[in-house]
């Protein structure tokens, strides 16, 4: 090579090329014909581009299909020294540095949401997430409802307060785990459109909007009563709960919306004077250990615990902006959080003792009416029904290694689990309403 030719080294080797070459003289690499050179070479600096050549770019190739080259190989095919030191730069960028890098919240959410939108099908859920996750900071609760968000008397109003914050996106965990099979045992068929479900007294409570009425079942199933009405007949019964002394609640959601208690054996003993029809539509209920009665409160976008007398004491708000999160379900837990299902963006929601959302898991994509509940067992551990899935999430914390999920194997071709308890034993007890069934089923510790 001659004085006046200029000249480049091989991002591979570092040995000297021809201006002509395609190849590298000494290892074979391909590096493009090296036009469009100053005619100076600068020591120890190889080859430098001409005016207005981007740093970085490729080089190209006449006789070689770049598209078949390996990746870093087109990536580095930058000539002179320069682009030699770019290509470390590039194959350091690509390496384990990579690899090694803890993962920020935006990559893992994306990453998840992947799998999940396998798995799910539920692409508003995940635009929702998407969109939060880039915006969260300027996400504000609000009432939907301005006559349901002035609750009469001390109420502790939790939205406004304790959510108004932000919607905290910070930990949604999607399920990334392998379902699971349960074994299951049907405990009696024959009901039309089974729902809630709860345990107490050692007997099962379960409503049925499709007959309007409550049933008995003692642990193996036999009907021990079937109750119509409490102060007036059911309408739209749609779920159940009791509470430490064995009293039996029971939600009627329609013709205005009904709370009323029952004894062990299901008698009528008085009605909760919930006010302003905010039972109305509502589609779930639950009794915490301090005997308040809480509501998912579907068409208000909130849940809220009521004392006998019917006085709000406590809620929260699901009515985010830019979402759909329809409560469908609500379960206390000793520590003082808040479960909450929703509908339309179906997802299961925690909040903590104070009000904030501390934990969003996305679901499949559910309808209100048969939207998916909640059930807490003795230790804390949450199950969820998946209604669209025929399927139980149990949760047991709050990371994603904490999620376990069930599918029913083969049976009828429609399945809707919705209710669902879990007994002292252990032992889940799940309402199928599209099938007419109550399953027992068994999930592994």
């Amino acid at each position: 090579m001659t004085k006046d030719q200029p000249s480049a080294r091989c991002p591979n080797c570092a040995s000297s090329i021809r201006p002509a070459a395609n190849y590298c003289d000494h290892c074979g690499h391909p590096v493009g014909r090296l036009e469009g050179f100053v005619e100076e070479e600068i020591a120890g600096q190889g080859a430098i581009p001409r005016q207005g050549e981007i740093a970085g770019q490729e080089a190209v190739l006449p006789d070689v299909d770049v598209d078949e080259l390996p990746t870093l190989e087109r990536r580095v095919g930058l000539v002179g020294a320069e682009g030699g030191r770019a290509g470390a730069e590039v194959a350091a960028a690509e390496g384990p540095a990579t690899e090694n890098r803890p993962k920020s919240f935006r990559e893992r959410a994306a990453s998840g949401l992947r799998i999940l939108a396998l798995w799910s099908g539920s692409p508003l859920l995940l635009l929702a997430i998407v969109l939060a996750a880039v915006a969260r900071d300027n996400y504000r609760t609000e009432s939907r409802h301005t006559e349901l968000s002035q609750p009469e008397g001390n109420s502790e109003v939790v939205s406004r307060e304790a959510l108004g914050q932000e919607f905290l996106l910070n930990y949604v965990i999607p399920f990334l785990g392998e379902e699971k099979v349960a074994e299951f045992e049907l405990v009696k068929g024959s009901f039309e459109r089974p729902r809630g479900v709860t345990v107490a007294n050692g007997n099962l409570y379960v409503v049925d909007p499709g007959r309007g009425t409550l049933v008995v079942l003692d642990g193996d199933g036999l009907e021990l009563a079937e109750i119509g009405q409490s102060d007036r007949p059911f309408v739209e019964p749609v779920d159940v709960a009791a509470d430490r002394a064995g009293n039996v609640y029971v939600l009627d959601a329609g013709d205005g919306g009904h709370v009323s208690v029952h004894s062990a054996v299901g008698d009528f003993l008085q009605a909760v004077p919930i006010p302003n029809n905010m039972a109305d539509r509502s589609r779930g209920l639950d009794v915490d250990g301090q005997g308040r009665i809480w509501l998912a409160m579907t068409p208000a976008l909130a849940v809220a615990a009521f004392d006998l007398s019917g006085q709000e004491l406590v809620r929260i708000s699901t009515d985010f902006d830019g979402t759909d999160l329809q409560p469908v379900d609500v379960a206390y837990k000793a520590d003082g959080s808040v479960y909450v299902s929703t509908a339309g963006m179906t997802s299961v929601l925690h909040f903590s003792a104070g009000g904030e959302l501390v934990n969003l898991w996305p679901l499949v994509t559910a309808n209100s009416v048969d939207g998916p509940h909640l059930a807490l067992d003795e230790e804390g551990t949450l199950y969820v029904t998946q209604p669209e899935q025929g399927g139980v999430f149990r949760i047991s914390g709050n990371r994603s290694e904490d999620l376990e999920a069930w599918t029913l194997p083969g049976g009828q071709a429609l399945r809707k689990l919705v209710g669902i308890a879990v007994s002292g034993a252990g032992d889940l007890f799940v309402t199928d309403s599209d099938n007419g069934n109550i399953y027992r089923l068994q999930v592994s510790p």
